[in-house]
């Protein structure tokens, strides 16, 4: 709640100092430009990370356009429901919304040991769990999503693909998961959480249980693996063994 409110006061003060210079209903655009660059500013003072940076930057332009453009009101609320529904973990928990892609579900299906229990911490859409179990239908797979709009969509692509018995798709937190039936944990977050991250995989991890993170690691803990991925944006698998016991 409170970075919600650090991110509405940032764009008020940035709309309200604007208006010192240029009046919004006579130079719309003039005026969002300036908000966005006092906008971005606050941003960095408060230190907000790169991409709240940037959204910050671009969210009085973008409003001023929607504007201009006439838009009919259903347009905002839909825009504002859909945004909400797939990414209230980047308001949240600085966690955006990612699609894992083909080459780590052809990774994973390479690593996991056979009849392998997986969790999927913040499945999102389903489509790397249902990529894995095509690949692999002796492991069993348990995708986590909160962000009800993403849960949503996973159920519809878990039932389009003929209800896998081996996928299970359900509503809820990955703090609150049990990690300890699990013998491979996979997230794809952000760096803000992976310090939380390795906290609950310590904690909570069954022996021998295998943390795999894609493209973001844990800060002052180095990898015991690192299986690269060769994307532009997901380039490389970070693998962690429980300290006790083997996997």
């Amino acid at each position: 709640m409170l970075r919600l409110l650090r991110h509405a006061l940032i764009q008020l003060a940035a709309g309200a100092l604007a208006w010192l210079w240029v009046a919004p209903l006579a130079a719309p655009a003039a005026w969002a430009l300036l908000a966005a660059g006092f906008a971005f500013g606050f941003a960095l003072v408060s230190r907000v990370p790169s991409p709240g940076r940037w959204l910050h930057l671009a969210f009085w332009p973008l409003a001023s356009l929607a504007l201009s453009a006439g838009l009919p009101p259903w347009v905002y609320l839909v825009a504002l429901i859909v945004t909400v529904g797939l990414g209230r973990n980047a308001l949240h928990e600085r966690v955006p919304f990612y699609r894992s892609n083909q080459r780590v579900a052809e990774r994973l299906a390479e690593l996991l040991p056979q009849g392998a229990t997986l969790l999927e911490a913040g499945c999102g859409d389903a489509r790397l769990a249902l990529a894995l179990s095509r690949l692999r239908p002796d492991l069993v797979i348990t995708g986590v999503e909160n962000a009800w709009l993403a849960w949503s969509w996973a159920k519809w692509r878990w039932l389009c693909a003929g209800r896998p018995a081996n996928v299970a798709i359900r509503f809820g937190s990955l703090w609150r998961e049990r990690w300890g039936g699990y013998q491979a944990i996979y997230v794809f977050l952000s760096p803000a959480p992976m310090p939380r991250v390795w906290q609950q995989f310590r904690q909570d991890a069954a022996p021998g249980a295998l943390l795999i993170s894609n493209s973001f690691t844990v800060p002052g803990v180095p990898a015991d693996q690192t299986l690269p991925l060769g994307g532009p944006l997901q380039q490389a698998l970070y693998l962690w063994r429980h300290s006790h016991g083997a996997c």
